[in-house]
C-alpha cells in the first residue's frame, strides 16, 4: 500500500476515534442552573447507547420541572419530572431517538438503541 494511503487511513482512524461517542449507560441527569442561560442547561450525558429493551432512568437533578419528550411525531415518549423526581422509559425498538425538554427546548439529547448487544 502506498505511503500516502497509509497516512490517510491512519488520519481517518484517528479522527473517528476522537469523535464524540455515545456513553453506554441507562442513567441520564436533567441539569439546570437558574444563574446560567437556559442554552447551557441540558441532559448529562447528552448522548447514550443502550441495547434494545433497556429501561433508561432520567433523573431531574435541577431545580425546575423538565420533560423528556421525543422529537419525532407521533411522540414515542413524553414524561415530566419535578426536581429530584425520575422518569423511566423503555426503549424496545432499535434506532436513534432524539428528544428535548418540552419546557426548555434548548435542552436536547439522544438515545441510540442497538439491535441486541451494543458493540
Amino acid at each position: 500500500m502506498p505511503r500516502s494511503i497509509r497516512v490517510l487511513a491512519a488520519v481517518l482512524l484517528l479522527v473517528a476515534a476522537c469523535a464524540p461517542q455515545p456513553t453506554r449507560t441507562d442513567q441520564v441527569r436533567m441539569l439546570d442552573d437558574p444563574a446560567k442561560p437556559e442554552k447551557e442547561w441540558g441532559y448529562e450525558p447528552r448522548a447514550i447507547q443502550v441495547a434494545s429493551g433497556t429501561t433508561v432512568t432520567f433523573t431531574n437533578a435541577g431545580v425546575v420541572f423538565h420533560t423528556v419528550t421525543a422529537d419525532a411525531a407521533p411522540r414515542a415518549f413524553d414524561g415530566g419530572a419535578n426536581p429530584k423526581e425520575k422518569v423511566t422509559i423503555t426503549f424496545d425498538k432499535p434506532g436513534t431517538w432524539e428528544y428535548h425538554c418540552g419546557v426548555h427546548p434548548d435542552m436536547k439529547g439522544v438515545v441510540h438503541v442497538c439491535d441486541g448487544q451494543c458493540k
